[in-house]
């Protein structure tokens, strides 16, 4: 199973649980990859490894928001 079809599982199964957290932030993560292949093109599958940099990026952006709200 892919590192996508896990967040788009984990979406599904929060989305039943209404786990409304999880669910908005899973949403996120999911727009982020679908985002990031229509830049690329029609047909363009991301790999595990592209999808982990682009969470990181994501997870670098929240924190830097939070620093900012802190100071």
């Amino acid at each position: 199973m892919s590192l996508k079809d896990k967040i788009v599982s984990d979406l599904t199964t929060a989305m039943k649980a209404k786990d409304a957290d999880r669910t908005g932030t899973l949403r996120m993560v999911k727009a982020a990859l679908m985002n990031e292949e229509n830049k690329r093109g029609i047909g363009t599958v991301l790999t595990d490894e592209e999808i982990t940099k682009i969470l990181n990026t994501l997870v670098k952006q929240r924190k830097d928001a939070i620093e900012q709200f802190t100071n």
